[in-house]
């Protein structure tokens, strides 16, 4: 890691602390998109004929663990079908 100057970083720490809440998430909402957008480019990099549906799924068992990412699948494809059940 880069050796950051003092004076950098008190100015840093003292943007952050007059933020409010809503802009500290708003920046760590951003700072999530992004590193998703970068595991998304990554995987497409590595895998280019990867189907949308497989795409979404390599992206959740990478950000939130495989066995979260299984769970969330599952609940997704149950909600799909009651919801195709449920239509005319």
């Amino acid at each position: 890691m880069a050796v950051r100057d003092p004076q950098t970083e008190w100015l840093r720490v003292e943007i952050y602390r007059r933020m409010t809440g809503n802009q500290k998430i708003e920046i760590a909402a951003q700072m999530h998109q992004d590193a998703v957008a970068a595991v998304r480019a990554s995987i497409r990099y590595r895998q280019p004929d990867i189907s949308p549906d497989d795409l979404e799924f390599e992206v959740r068992c990478r950000v939130l663990g495989r066995e979260l990412a299984e769970f969330s699948e599952a609940a997704r494809r149950a909600y799909v079908k009651r919801e195709r059940e449920s239509c005319p």
